[in-house]
């Protein structure tokens, strides 16, 4: 697989992580805790998925700022999509399950100057 897009609902405590291929299948979605070998795990299942990831968070940092500093520091772009934005996306597409509607990136992604 060429690219996948990979989204994280960052917390203080723990995050979620869901990651799609191009035509929006889940390919992983599992519950991340906030240290460093977790996220790593993270990190090393979503590269082994697709030569391209394309990562999305939800903060800029806050609980955020380990998840962002490991995949900056493995060389990944990342994408910040505003809690607001999340949440008005969803609201355009609702869904019968509780589950979280994917978000479908637009923008180039962005690696630390």
């Amino acid at each position: 697989m060429d690219r996948v897009w990979a989204g994280v609902d960052a917390g203080k405590e723990f995050h979620w992580a869901h990651v799609l291929d191009a035509s929006g299948r889940e390919l992983l979605s599992r519950k991340v805790e906030n240290d460093e070998a977790d996220i790593a795990r993270l990190i090393d299942e979503a590269l082994s998925l697709a030569e391209e990831v394309v990562w999305a968070v939800d903060q800029p940092g806050g609980g955020a700022a380990l998840l962002l500093a490991l995949l900056w520091e493995r060389d990944q772009g990342v994408l910040y999509i505003p809690g607001l934005s999340v949440d008005r996306a969803r609201d355009a597409y609702p869904v019968e399950s509780p589950k979280p509607m994917p978000v479908m990136l637009t923008s180039s992604p962005s690696k630390p100057g």
